[in-house]
């Protein structure tokens, strides 16, 4: 016994030596070490050279409160901002495209993930159990633009608004709530890419809901590869995180793109013309920019009264980067651009089908397409119900009244079961009331009327 215990000692002695060790030389420490020695090769003044390899090795940490967070990322990513790292090896390599989103300011994680506070490979890259922002895979670091920039279009992530298109018009909201507006037949999303489900089950999940979640009542669109990976990086942008004042000013980035956007839907055409070619009531926008100051040009845009009185431009409530992007717009605004703008506006319409028109916006927006269909087909599967699937709504005024119909929007409808003792149909129509106001309901029931068809009698 004497001997087992002298020797069990010793090995915890040296357990306990060797966990002194590890601890008083982190990885980190051979990391800094070797990138000094890196920043040494060729420099051919020998102080400066001594300067360099005695460089006291120390943690180094960014503390964002705009984001809430702190990172440490650069105790080992040392030469993100280092020009001459460009051709090193990781960690020591070069963050190319980094400007404006300087480290300094932004931090590593937030676009990234990981955590931020730990200084081991492993934890910080969140490889870790329990910790649900690990390190986004490379090729979709891009959707964590979407945290910052919420609106318009980012350039070089065209995914992001194709994805948020496709959201808003394939009916995800009938299903899904995202920022407490949509149904609750499927999981909130408004927190989705904080979950951070790996983007390579998400991705499948949008071409086969079925094939991932054996219990899922969510239909298969049969979306393409291109626009699964496009919902894929929208839901991957979704958080309700926190941002400071200054990170919430950059929701929009002032893109031309966005810019000719606004220029249409405030239909600015109708007023002015670019080369000669629009409404000759206002003034030829084309070399705007060089006739007058960017400033000038905003102030247009804000106060058309102080710049010009008497004049008849209308006072845009725009904030400060939708000005910008108009401004970008115009500054490379062609007479083919005006031609394409008026070539798309669509011709005026009545009281009645502006009301339709408005309609059917809700129907897509709001999700009810996910079920209906874009057209009223219905089909989507429904077990247990009758039928088993969605019904078509092209015959509904065959079974109800118009006043009917609005009355089941704005209270909601389980549908029949076809068998007792199995569970509910997954999919029924909740209540809209506390959703939509009651003259958004009956623009939706006079778009529903519009297609409605009669049945062929016998």
């Amino acid at each position: 016994m004497p001997q087992l215990f002298f020797a069990l000692s010793l090995i915890a002695l040296a357990l306990m030596l060797a966990v002194v060790w590890q601890a008083s030389a982190p990885a980190w420490k051979t990391y800094q070490r070797e990138f000094h020695r890196l920043e040494a090769v060729g420099e051919p003044n020998a102080l400066t050279k001594n300067a360099m390899l005695t460089t006291p090795l120390d943690i180094r940490q960014v503390l964002l409160p705009g984001l809430q967070r702190v990172d440490r990322c650069t105790t080992c990513h040392l030469g993100v901002e280092d020009p001459t790292m460009r051709n090193a090896p990781q960690p020591f390599t070069f963050h190319a495209n980094l400007a404006p989103h300087l480290p300094a300011r932004f931090g590593c994680t937030v676009c990234h993930g990981g955590q931020g506070l730990a200084t081991d490979q492993q934890n910080a890259h969140g490889k870790v159990e329990f910790w649900q922002e690990p390190l986004l895979p490379r090729e979709y670091i891009r959707a964590s633009c979407g945290r910052c920039h919420k609106e318009g279009e980012v350039p070089g992530v065209p995914e992001l608004a194709e994805g948020r298109r496709l959201f808003e018009t394939q009916g995800c909201r009938g299903c899904h709530k995202l920022n407490g507006v949509g149904g609750s037949i499927g999981p909130d999303l408004t927190e989705e890419g904080a979950v951070r489900r790996f983007p390579e089950w998400l991705a499948r999940h949008f071409l086969d809901p079925n094939a991932v979640s054996k219990s899922s009542p969510m239909p298969n669109f049969h979306f393409t590869k291109e626009q699964a990976r496009a919902l894929t990086f929208y839901m991957l942008s979704l958080t309700s995180e926190q941002m400071g004042t200054y990170y919430s000013s950059v929701r929009l980035i002032p893109s031309a793109g966005y810019g000719r956007q606004l220029f249409v839907e405030k239909n600015c055409i109708a007023c002015h013309t670019i080369g000669g070619v629009g409404s000759k009531s206002g003034s030829d926008l084309l070399g705007v920019t060089k006739q007058h100051s960017s400033g000038w040009l905003d102030e247009q845009l804000v106060n058309p009264q102080l710049v010009y009185p008497g004049s008849s431009m209308p006072e845009y409530d725009l904030e400060t980067n939708a000005r910008k992007a108009i401004v970008t717009f115009m500054a490379s605004a062609t007479a083919e651009d005006a031609r394409s703008i008026l070539a798309g506006r669509a011709k005026p319409l009545t009281a009645q089908e502006a009301a339709i028109e408005a309609g059917k916006q809700n129907f897509a927006r709001f999700g009810c397409v996910g079920c209906h269909g874009i057209q009223l087909q219905g089909g989507v599967p429904n077990p247990n119900s009758q039928g088993g699937e969605v019904p078509s709504l092209l015959h509904a005024s065959d079974d109800y009244t118009k006043q009917e119909v609005i009355k089941i929007i704005q209270n909601g409808k389980a549908p029949p079961v076809e068998n007792s003792k199995k569970p509910a149909p997954p999919l029924y129509m909740p209540s809209w009331k506390n959703v939509l106001s009651e003259e958004d309901i009956n623009r939706v029931a006079d778009y529903l009327w519009s297609l409605q068809k009669k049945r062929d009698a016998w």
